[in-house]
């Protein structure tokens, strides 16, 4: 069983490398923006489909949009995987918009947005 477990923990981790995208960034959105909403700088996470195209911020509806970008931070979540492989697969974009979408929404419900 130990082998077992080994053996898919060694292939997850290789596999991520492989990517360039550190999945263990997008484990847990709930508690990281429960952590980034306490911090003196919160922080709404972004990511980038194309190499140069414009971040996109989901899970912030339109009408609170201009405001979360005049007033809080954003990260890019993939940021130098970009400048290494170029534009994002579809696997990446559903990991990213997933990710991004639950921990802007939790963000902005513990910031009272």
């Amino acid at each position: 069983m130990k082998c077992l477990m080994l053996t898919l923990m060694l292939l997850f981790s290789v596999s991520s490398l492989a990517g360039q995208l550190d999945l263990r960034k997008f484990q847990y959105p709930v508690e990281d923006a429960k952590t980034s909403a306490k911090s003196p700088v919160p922080r709404f996470c972004t990511f980038i489909v194309k190499e140069k195209g414009k971040p996109r911020i989901p899970g912030v509806p339109r009408a609170k949009l201009a405001q979360v970008v005049g007033k809080y931070r954003t990260k890019i979540m993939n940021e130098y995987r970009l400048y290494e492989k170029g534009d994002i697969d579809y696997q990446e974009k559903v990991l990213l918009e997933r990710y991004c979408t639950r921990y802007n929404r939790i963000l902005m419900s513990e910031l009272g947005l």
